[in-house]
């Protein structure tokens, strides 16, 4: 009996790859990496099995048939430890506004923007996230505004990267990394971005699911694996601090909008 060994390498993200592209700017596109690979041992011609065509890396923390929705005291402790990614998704925008050309991160009238509601949303937030004295190592968010306006609101000082925003394997990849990454000792990674984006990489977790504004609590485990503690919304962590109350969604995808295409390509 013929054995075909398939050895599949993982794909090395450059640890640059977390590092900010532009602080307050958007980033320009840069040349995509080299996909992984498969490295196949062949049998004798007339018995070997045919190696794949696609290799699709394989999502970490796989098995959860749903995502955790617990915020508690516990959490807090934990997160004033450090050690954490939070990823946000951003704050509640305005769906009369429709996304333009792909890839212009510059103008901000060809793109879908924060509400006035959001905005308020997301200054709660971070007022929050201040007053429960959760110690943030950086942030970084997608080139969109949307996304950048929720990082300044809510933290202040942000970077972008493209890495939260690209589709196909080098930015899953990449997004991969940044959720399986051990942060500096006490501190936590702040991610703003798009839903569409993590949805291949968080098993469980289903479109709109997470609402604009809330955000998913990642354990990095080295080694690009990653735990999914909790889901929280901004409410639950203004009721946490005990802050003023965000604004409650309001605004919701109309009937016919086009969302955004999830990152599946590979």
């Amino acid at each position: 009996m013929t054995w075909i060994r398939i050895l599949y390498v993982t794909m090395a993200i450059s640890g640059s790859l977390l590092g900010p592209a532009s602080r307050a700017a958007a980033d320009p596109t840069p040349a995509p990496a080299s996909p992984p690979t498969s490295c196949v041992e062949a049998a004798p011609a007339s018995t070997a099995a045919p190696a794949p065509t696609r290799i699709v890396p394989a999502v970490p923390n796989p098995a959860t048939d749903s995502i955790p929705h617990v915020a508690d005291s516990t959490l807090v402790r934990d997160l004033r430890k450090g050690g954490y990614v939070l990823f946000f998704r951003h704050a509640m925008t305005n769906w009369n506004e429709r996304d333009g050309a792909e890839g212009d991160f510059a103008d901000r009238s060809k793109q879908r923007n924060l509400s006035e509601s959001g905005r308020a949303q997301a200054a709660a937030l971070g007022k929050a996230i201040a007053a429960l004295g959760i110690p943030i190592e950086k942030v970084l968010a997608s080139p969109m505004w949307r996304c950048r306006d929720t990082a300044q609101l809510a933290f202040g000082a942000y970077d972008t990267t493209i890495m939260l925003y690209g589709k196909g394997p080098t930015f899953r990849e990449a997004r991969i990394k940044m959720l399986g990454t051990p942060t500096s000792a006490h501190k936590n990674l702040v991610l703003v971005g798009h839903q569409d984006h993590f949805i291949p990489i968080v098993p469980g977790l289903k479109r709109d699911q997470l609402k604009e504004g809330d955000a998913l609590v990642f354990q990095p485990l080295g080694s690009g694996t990653y735990r999914v503690v909790t889901q929280v919304t901004p409410a639950e962590w203004a009721k946490l601090a005990g802050t003023k109350a965000p604004p409650a969604p309001s605004e919701t995808p109309p009937v016919g909008s086009t969302p955004a295409v999830p990152d599946t390509h590979h």
